[in-house]
């Protein structure tokens, strides 16, 4: 059996995978081109799938035109309006 690859400290969990021959198949010459076994290519692909995919939903891109635009509204604020000043005594 393949030893889990987390810290000792860490509870392990397993889980079921259930795949057609072909994709099993696809995934263990995938995993042997690594020097993986494939548990530990399916897992470490997986991983590296849902942090993307996480990156990629928690993090806002901007132009560097628009970065610069904000540190520059940052840095040198516009004056107050009147009315917005009034509004808020």
């Amino acid at each position: 059996m393949e030893k889990p690859s987390a810290s000792s400290d860490q509870e392990v969990e397993r889980i079921t995978l259930h795949m057609d021959t072909h994709t099993k198949a696809l995934m263990q010459r995938a995993a042997d081109a690594r020097g993986l076994r494939l548990a530990e290519f399916v897992r470490t692909s997986a991983v590296a799938q849902a942090r993307r995919l996480l990156s990629q939903i928690t993090a806002t891109r901007v132009s560097h035109d628009d970065f610069c635009r904000v540190l520059d509204a940052i840095e040198n604020p516009p004056t107050p309006m009147d009315d917005l000043v009034d509004a808020l005594r």
